[in-house]
């Protein structure tokens, strides 16, 4: 559960010394609510215990819903069709005292038929015979006249003088015949024989006040032994209503429902009850028996009627009281009981009723208890008023609309016992928590006195007179002054400034409360004891008491005031250092604005850099920089699309750019985000340098042109001087064969074999320049056919092999036989394997092997080396073997003969397929010369 009481902030300021958790005491324990639904379930148990046992309180209770619910329901309407017939005080004062004589009661049961009564309901007990002798025929007479309800009563203790003939069974059950609920007896008082056989029916006269003494209910049904008797309202309705018998019904185990006369069902509860509607008396006409008799009676009030005859003298008749708190004769009673059901004014219990409100107030109590712990006083009083309204106008709904008794005060009771429980634990847990929060709040103060005390700003509190009350060890420090000396001093005394001196001009309390109200802060001096004057801040709160009282806070900025002095004189050297910057600079910071930049920048945006202040934006100063006559070339014709681009730099740091302007400018750019979301840019004016690097290359395409023009003329003059070559040679030749007749002198031969000789070293010298000359001019071009590598260093060796006979070397090779076809002109693979070869076997030892082996290098393209057991190249001089014409000039090697562009001819091959040419030598042991040629070069598989 969350803890209620508040934790304490205890970090401290800088410098001041820490609060530790616990440092004024032991924390008070939280406060643990005990919020168990155990104590609920058992409330609620309980209150079930007293509702299955009908304890006293919960059936007043009951009766008191069921009064306010009987209340609501509307009386009957239009005239009643009972009366009543009372022998009262002044009838046994004019015809005699009770009981009256059989004849005298015969002539009001016959007087009642002459005026036309429907039937009479004689609410005495005839029990005995007549004091006076045989008048009881004279009553059985006249009730022959009309019918006539005979009255029988349940006895309390009083067993029958003699066994009779049992009552005419005129009662039946429908349903489950369980008759355990209603109410028994072992034996009933009945009248005489002779008045039982001239009436029409047999009633039970008894009347049960229910436990406040109050009558509410008339008897439906009696168990007499094994039969059923009707009250004596049921059977006046019954004869009344001329039905043959009464049918009791009882669908479950639960009770009867109600009583059906000729298809009329009268509604009772479960224990054969009717509640009948005894709240206006006065409704049922009562006429006095003398005055019956006298006939002073008009006939209207009696006739077509159910008559009532009982008796109301005083002393003789016992008074009821009704639910409304009125007295009532039990004859009157019993006509209002037959009034309500004749009127369809009774009021419905069914037997389910008593379940049904116990299962309300069960799932009310479960919600309850359920919901508990997240029950509050405010909710607790909102949910009690809920109830009670909720359940009192149920049961109003249920009397007004169906006149069904409902039993609201149960589940009223459930729910205000288990709610006022609730209730009563919070308010304990209140009573908790308000002692520990006064505990918080004692330390509370101690810990912030503690804090005042430690705090390094200086906290006084004043007056309205501005005279210090107290003050911490701060105001101390700050003044110089002893803090029992503090007291008493006028705060304005010790301060300098504006605010110190408007102190004596207006009333001391005006003064401060303007400033506690303005919640500004104040700048003065404070005055040290010693003379020193400390700059200092000053804020002025009004605390409500009942006096005024004002809290001061003095801070001493001295070192603040050093800080920013220093901050601005950082801010004015980094200013002078980003304007002494070659390049141009500039920050933006995270809102795109420019915080500062020097004049390299301002100049490059020339007439946009008018706009180059702090504060401006950059998509609005690159914008004006972009329309400007010396805007950035790729922003002609697309301004926005080049201003999304710039923009994208504060997010996403680029490599530098080049930049050229339309004033034909040229800008290095390097523009990075700060790590706050900034930018940052450096500005570099490389317009000299660009113009060196176009003047640099076009020095270089004028070389590479007087270089192709060499060429072309070494090719021609190569062309032009093999042609007259070739005829010497030729010419020679047939001189030497002496075609044409001898030559004659010896000395001639030797001639012509010299011209021969020279003639054919020039020509091959003429065919490596001219070989040269194609290399160079040669462009890579992927040949129509195929060429096989083994097949090329076949042809070489074969073409070599006398040379290397003549030198005294082994040619060997070492190929790869799965080495594929490649893609490239075996006339360019035979010169690059050619010269290699040739070039090994020039420089090898007689007696030594060259060596030429085929493979496929780590990279996956074709290779050949060369290697062999020759002189060896220094390693200083292996990256001047492929220039052209260059010969290493040693006595080793001024015997071999040769112009120097073997090898050079072999780079200029191997460079024009993209490959590499590798030497590995050692002086005295040889040289390994590798081609190593791209994977490109490799034929597709057919």
């Amino acid at each position: 559960m969350r803890r209620l009481q508040r934790r304490i902030r205890t970090d401290s300021a800088p410098g001041m010394p820490a609060a530790r958790a616990g440092a004024f005491g032991p924390e008070p324990p939280p406060v643990t609510p005990k919020r168990s639904p155990l104590v609920g379930a058992a409330l609620l148990a309980i209150l079930l215990l007293a509702w299955s046992a009908d304890l006293t309180p919960i059936a007043a209770l009951r009766l008191w819903g069921f009064d306010l619910a009987s209340s609501l329901r509307p009386e009957a309407a239009g005239n009643p069709q009972v009366a009543a017939v009372e022998i009262d005080d002044e009838s046994l004062a004019r015809d005699g005292r009770w009981p009256w004589p059989r004849d005298l009661l015969g002539r009001v049961v016959a007087r009642l038929a002459e005026q036309g009564a429907a039937a009479v309901v004689l609410d005495i007990l005839l029990a005995e015979p007549d004091r006076l002798g045989e008048r009881d025929a004279s009553l059985a007479s006249a009730m022959a006249l009309l019918p006539v309800v005979s009255g029988a009563a349940v006895p309390a203790s009083l067993p029958l003088s003699a066994e009779r003939d049992p009552i005419v069974g005129r009662f039946a059950t429908r349903g489950v015949p369980d008759l355990a609920r209603l109410p028994h007896a072992s034996a009933i008082l009945r009248a005489l024989p002779v008045l039982e056989g001239a009436a029409a029916g047999v009633g039970l006269v008894n009347l049960y006040p229910d436990l406040d003494g109050a009558t509410r209910t008339v008897p439906g049904a009696v168990a007499v032994g094994a039969r059923l008797v009707p009250g004596l309202a049921i059977e006046a309705v019954r004869v009344a209503a001329g039905a043959p018998n009464l049918i009791l019904e009882m669908p479950t185990r639960l009770g009867a429902e109600g009583i059906a006369i000729a298809g009329h069902l009268v509604p009772t509860d479960a224990r054969g009850r009717i509640w009948i509607d005894s709240r206006n008396p006065d409704r049922i006409p009562v006429v006095a028996a003398h005055r019956l008799l006298s006939g002073e009676t008009p006939d209207a009030e009696v006739a077509g009627r159910v008559v009532v005859l009982g008796v109301s003298a005083s002393g003789i008749a016992a008074t009821l009281r009704t639910a409304s708190g009125k007295g009532v004769p039990s004859s009157l009673f019993q006509a209002m009981a037959v009034d309500s059901i004749l009127s369809g004014t009774v009021m419905e219990r069914p037997p389910v009723m008593p379940l049904v409100e116990a299962g309300v107030a069960v799932a009310l109590g479960l919600a309850i208890v359920a919901a508990s712990p997240w029950l509050s006083l405010p909710l607790l009083a909102a949910l009690a008023a809920g109830l009670a309204a909720g359940l009192a106008a149920g049961a109003a709904a249920l009397a007004l609309g169906t006149g069904l008794l409902a039993d609201a005060s149960f589940p009223l009771l459930t729910g205000l016992v288990l709610t006022g429980q609730v209730a009563v634990v919070r308010l304990r847990e209140q009573i908790l928590i308000r002692r520990q929060q006064s505990a918080i709040l004692a330390r509370q103060d101690a810990y912030m006195r503690q804090v005042v005390d430690a705090s390094f700003d200086a906290i006084v509190t004043v007056d309205a007179e501005a005279r210090i009350l107290t003050a911490n060890a701060g105001a101390e420090r700050l003044f110089g002054v002893p803090l029992r000396d503090l007291p008493g001093r006028r705060i304005d005394e010790l301060l300098t400034g504006f605010w110190a001196e408007a102190m004596g001009d207006q009333a001391d309390q005006r003064a401060l409360g303007d400033a506690a109200r303005s919640r500004q802060v104040i700048a003065a001096t404070a005055v040290h004891s010693q003379g020193a004057r400390i700059p200092v801040e000053m804020t002025i709160a009004e605390t409500e008491m009942e006096q005024p009282v004002f809290a001061i806070v003095l801070r001493d900025i001295s070192a603040r005031i050093g800080a920013e002095e220093a901050a601005r004189r950082a801010g004015e050297r980094l200013h002078d250092g980003v304007g002494r910057i070659t390049d141009g600079f500039a920050l933006f910071g995270p809102d795109r604005r420019l915080v500062v930049c020097n004049a390299r920048f301002v100049a490059m945006l020339g007439e946009a850099g008018a706009d180059a202040a702090p504060g401006v934006r950059y998509d609005s100063l690159m914008a004006r920089y972009a329309r400007s006559a010396g805007a950035p070339v790729d922003a002609a014709a697309r301004t926005d699309a080049w201003l999304s681009e710039r923009m994208e730099a504060f997010s996403t740091g680029r490599p530098p750019r080049i930049q050229e302007c339309l004033d034909g400018r040229w800008f290095r750019i390097d523009e990075r985000p700060t790590a706050e979301g900034g930018l940052v840019g450096v500005y570099s004016d490389i317009t000299e340098l660009k113009r060196h690097e176009m003047e640099m290359a076009e020095a270089m395409h004028r070389a590479e042109a007087a270089s192709l023009a060499k060429s072309e003329f070494l090719a021609n003059m190569s062309h032009e001087l093999r042609t007259p070559l070739n005829a010497v040679i030729g010419f020679a030749d047939l001189m030497k064969r002496e075609l044409f007749g001898p030559l004659g002198n010896e000395h001639y031969r030797s001639y012509v074999a010299d011209i021969i000789e020279s003639g054919s070293k020039l020509l091959a010298m003429i065919e490596s320049i001219l070989e040269f000359a194609r290399s160079e001019q040669k462009e890579l071009t992927r040949p129509a056919g195929q060429s096989r590598l083994d097949e090329v260093v076949g042809a070489v060796l074969r073409d070599l092999h006398p040379t290397a006979l003549e030198q005294r070397v082994d040619l060997q090779t070492d190929l790869d036989d799965g080495l594929p076809a490649l893609a490239v002109d075996a006339s360019v693979l035979y010169q690059i394997l050619q010269n290699l070869v040739s070039n090994a076997i020039k420089f090898s030892k007689p007696g030594t092997a060259v060596r030429v082996r085929t493979f496929v290098d780590a990279d996956g393209g074709p290779a050949m080396a060369v290697k062999d057991r020759g002189i060896g190249i220094p390693a200083e001089l292996i990256d001047r073997l492929t220039q052209p014409f260059w010969q290493r000039q040693s006595a080793l090697v001024r015997s071999h003969e040769g112009v120097g562009l073997g090898l050079a001819i072999v780079k200029s091959h191997v460079d024009n397929l993209k490959g590499e040419l590798v030497f590995e030598s050692r002086v005295g042991e040889g040289t390994t010369a590798t081609v190593h040629l791209p994977a490109t070069c490799l034929a597709e598989p057919v």
